[in-house]
């Protein structure tokens, strides 16, 4: 009746956790109408375990927040995850980038405990800079403000730091954080950290935009005057020849031989169509 999925890590498409998964709408029905425990551990599974494909396309953490509601699943799964032992070996932002989502969205419907959850990690966590992109567009000022000292921290006070720091700086997705920090007027220190950092930043994109690394056009300037020089050149050893022909191609044409023929019966070398 249900066609089993090819993807090992996926369950079949007839199981609840199958069905959330895939982010199938009935899979929320059946959820809400399975033992709450099974549901909740179906839930928890598809956190832990992101079963999207493609991360990038495909937005699954809306619905498992509602779901997540629905339920009223509380945190401590979440938490359990996120700063697990996993975190200081795995930092690819894959393995906790939809529970940070997830949480994400429930700070939007008002929970405090995903709020706080979410400065945590990013005060401690690997995947910090999803949990600062969350938190720059939900929480407030006085929320960031504290974040700064823990997040410069992370980067020495060594020229590897200090590139490391303009990167993330000139990288961010959310910028609010980094300017509420670099505006504190309680630390003077950091302010003038990220000014300088902000300041490598810029200068690195230009020069950047001055040697691009890429495939670049071949109608570059040189380019062009390479190419008008050939020309000319072509032009003024016989105003009259195509550059573009090969006079090697015609021997009658060949001024070692006589020239254009100009009269007499065409050869048996004469190019086809040319008039005797």
């Amino acid at each position: 009746m249900f066609a089993d999925s090819v993807d090992s890590d996926i369950a079949p498409s007839g199981t609840l956790l199958g069905l959330l998964q895939r982010g199938r709408g009935d899979g929320t029905l059946h959820a809400l109408a399975a033992p709450r425990a099974e549901a909740l551990a179906a839930l928890s599974h598809c956190l832990r375990c992101d079963p999207r494909r493609d991360w990038r396309l495909e937005h699954r953490s809306l619905y498992y927040a509602r779901l997540h509601v629905e339920l009223d699943a509380g945190l401590d799964d979440i938490e359990e995850h996120l700063f697990g032992p996993d975190d200081l070996t795995d930092t690819g932002e894959e393995r906790t980038g939809l529970a940070l989502s997830v949480l994400g969205h429930l700070a939007s419907y008002g929970d405090r405990g995903a709020l706080l959850l979410l400065r945590r990690y990013a005060a401690r966590g690997a995947n910090w800079r999803w949990a600062l992109d969350e938190l720059a567009v939900r929480d407030d000022d006085a929320g960031l403000r504290p974040l700064g000292p823990a997040v410069l921290a992370r980067f020495p006070r060594t020229p590897e730091g200090d590139a490391e720091l303009a990167a993330a700086v000139r990288d961010a997705f959310e910028p609010r954080p980094w300017r509420l920090w670099a505006e504190d007027p309680t630390r003077p220190e950091q302010g003038e950290r990220l000014a300088h950092a902000r300041e490598q930043g810029s200068f690195g994109r230009w020069q950047r935009q001055m040697r691009p690394s890429g495939p670049r056009p071949g109608w570059s300037v040189r380019a062009v005057l390479d190419w008008a020089q050939e020309g000319d050149r072509l032009l003024s050893a016989d105003p009259t020849a195509d550059p573009a022909a090969d006079p090697a191609a015609d021997p009658a044409a060949d001024p070692a031989v006589g020239g254009p023929l100009a009269s007499g019966p065409a050869g048996p070398g004469a190019p086809a169509g040319r008039d005797p």
